[in-house]
């Protein structure tokens, strides 16, 4: 009877030992369960850490893209350092972008690109600063042409007023000093046998066409040589020629222009009386002929005279 008490007790205890091995491992596990859990929480916060600082790394070296695409240089070399920055952040970009998330050394290779660009970030702030001195002395350069301008202009103007009161001045003096023809007659001439001049009307008879007038008197004038130019126009418009005077110029205030003939007289400020004769080479045709007389390119004297 003893015996099988005994029995018993030592299989209670038996039992007892096995649960409570079974309780304890029970615990070991469940503070092992914990402590993964943990750790698994732990990974999962380290995972979406990093995800963040990623996307935020992203979104700052494309921040730093569209700031370099928002400036304009005007400098060969500085912009092209500036192009060649923006392929270094286009790659770092493609570097953030294959970044794998499982990986065990997420952590070093985020803190190397964030350290990269980081260096970048100095580099395009050393830009800035560099863009801004170069746009301060574009402005004071830009202000100072202005200035340079502004005053050209004035000194243009005050030239120009200048020239245009020389100009008036010495159009005034041509004007005043030009010699009056007065009384100015033109006609048509025969020749006789005998020499004698007489005047005709008939296109088919005249040899010669003879301008005369009486040249008054100019005190501005200077005395000495002068050179009259006589033009005349034909019914057609047509400046008469002189076989003697082919094709020949003289200038009419400024512009070049046919004459028929001339005559070299001496002025001496006192009225005296001139003519011109122009000798006809070639058949004069009917109508009214204009006769314009010149000395130093301006017009003293006009008349016209007709042809039957």
């Amino acid at each position: 009877m003893a015996t099988s008490e005994d029995s018993t007790q030592k299989n209670n205890k038996v039992l007892y030992g096995i649960i409570g091995v079974l309780g304890a491992l029970v615990l070991i596990l469940g503070f092992m369960l914990i402590q993964e859990k943990g750790h698994n929480n732990d990974l999962v916060a380290s995972h979406e850490t990093l995800n963040v600082e990623r996307n935020d790394l992203q979104e700052e070296l494309s921040g730093m893209l569209e700031q370099y695409d928002s400036i304009t240089v005007e400098n060969d070399e500085l912009s092209a350092e500036m192009i060649a920055q923006k392929e270094e952040i286009n790659a770092l970009m493609e570097r953030v972008g294959k970044l794998d998330k499982d990986d065990k050394n997420l952590r070093w290779e985020i803190d190397k690109l964030k350290k990269e660009a980081g260096t970048l970030r100095s580099i395009m702030k050393g830009y800035l600063v560099k863009i801004d001195s170069l746009n301060t002395a574009n402005a004071e350069l830009t202000n100072l042409n202005t200035e340079l301008n502004t005053n050209l202009s004035t000194v243009t103007n005050q030239k120009q007023e200048l020239e245009t009161t020389v100009t008036s001045q010495n159009s005034l003096i041509k004007e005043g000093s030009v010699i009056p023809a007065m009384g100015m007659t033109a006609s048509g001439l025969r020749i006789k046998s005998s020499g004698k001049q007489t005047e005709t009307n008939r296109a088919s008879r005249a040899e010669m066409i003879r301008t005369c007038c009486t040249l008054g008197e100019n005190r501005i004038t200077k005395t000495g040589t002068k050179t009259l130019h006589m033009r005349i126009i034909s019914p057609e418009g047509v400046v008469l020629e002189d076989e003697e005077y082919p094709n020949a110029t003289f200038q009419i205030d400024g512009v070049s222009g046919k004459y028929s003939t001339k005559r070299e007289i001496e002025y001496n400020n006192q009225p005296q009386e001139v003519c011109v004769f122009y000798t006809v080479g070639d058949d004069l045709s009917t109508g009214q002929y204009i006769v314009e007389l010149y000395e130093s390119g301006s017009l003293i004297g006009k008349t016209s005279f007709d042809l039957r």
